[in-house]
């Protein structure tokens, strides 16, 4: 005679092994499957998304510790830059526009279109900027890091006429 609850407790077993190996299988080939593309494109919206909750921790880990500029920042001082930004201006939106990314081996070169709106702190008025940015990303044990930042957008910085 068969023992059927012992059938169907091998096989219930058997059911959720498959199920959690499935799984498993599934979170392999998701982290294996992303390209170094995405990883690029996931560090500029974290740090889009830093600036918009106007967290400077979250865009220090974004720069790499051999950061230097063409205007003379290291990290250091490009943080105490984006500190002081966020004390003078707040209410960040940050809309991309353009996203272009071009990777050669441990480095990328990323072009980007955006449109910020901030205003100035105790100000009603809803300024804009349409700007162009220029990364360069190294990669380091795994991790893109930005290496530079480069201002390329207009230095014209304009308000929303408010409509009634």
């Amino acid at each position: 005679m068969i023992d059927l609850r012992a059938r169907c407790g091998k096989q219930g077993l058997f059911i959720i092994f498959v199920a959690a190996l499935a799984v498993v299988i599934y979170i392999i080939a998701r982290v294996a499957s992303e390209n170094d593309e995405s990883r690029i494109r996931k560090v500029v919206y974290a740090g889009a998304l830093g600036v918009e909750r106007e967290d400077a921790a979250k865009c220090a880990s974004l720069i790499s510790d051999s950061y230097l500029d063409k205007y003379g920042n290291n990290k250091l001082s490009f943080l105490k830059l984006v500190s002081e930004l966020f004390r003078e201006y707040q209410d960040f939106k940050v809309d991309i526009k353009q996203l272009n990314v071009d990777i050669k081996d441990a480095d990328a070169f990323v072009d980007i279109g955006f449109r910020c709106y901030f205003k100035k702190a105790l100000e009603a008025k809803v300024y804009y900027d349409d700007g162009k940015l220029k990364l360069n990303l190294k990669k380091d044990s795994g991790r893109w890091k930005i290496e530079s930042v480069e201002y390329l957008g207009s230095n014209e910085v304009l308000f929303l006429q408010s409509v009634a």
